[in-house]
């Protein structure tokens, strides 16, 4: 399971809808990005990684997207895997997304500025590695919680 966290924490910089930290671009530069726009690029995401196409991310595949990338570390897709099966589905890996760009959406009216995504990183820099609230990352609250 170790290789799976670590394996995710790297898809997770690479594949993720907003960067965590600088020098990490913003892969939406000042464009506002609609909650229907980021569910439909998670899925893209999804589809990019899952390259045996059998409709979860295994721990191989987790490993391959991870090739060469470099990021910030952390749970990152890790909390993604609802079930704790070892693999992330297409619907956890859309869900934990949409987690994300929601704690990013400051007065939740559906749509992520840059503004928000700047804000959002600009304190989970502040609050260090677990960005202050309780560890919980980008993928949602601790297990068990």
């Amino acid at each position: 399971m170790k290789h799976v966290t670590i394996a995710a924490a790297a898809l997770a910089a690479s594949l993720a809808g907003a960067a965590l930290a600088q020098p990490f671009p913003d892969p939406y530069g000042d464009a506002t990005v609609a909650r229907a726009d980021e569910e439909a690029k998670a899925g893209e995401r999804f589809a990019a990684a899952d390259t045996n196409h059998d409709g979860a991310i295994s721990e191989d595949e987790l490993e391959a997207a991870a090739q060469g990338q470099r990021g910030p570390g952390g749970g990152g897709l890790r909390r993604a895997d609802a079930n704790e099966d070892g693999k992330i589905t297409k619907d956890e890996f859309v869900a934990a997304q949409l987690r994300r760009f929601d704690m990013q959406d400051a007065n939740k009216d559906g749509q992520l500025t840059k503004a928000e995504r700047d804000a959002f990183r600009a304190e989970r820099m502040r609050n260090g590695p677990g960005g202050g609230n309780g560890g919980g990352g980008w993928g949602g609250p601790p297990p068990g919680q």
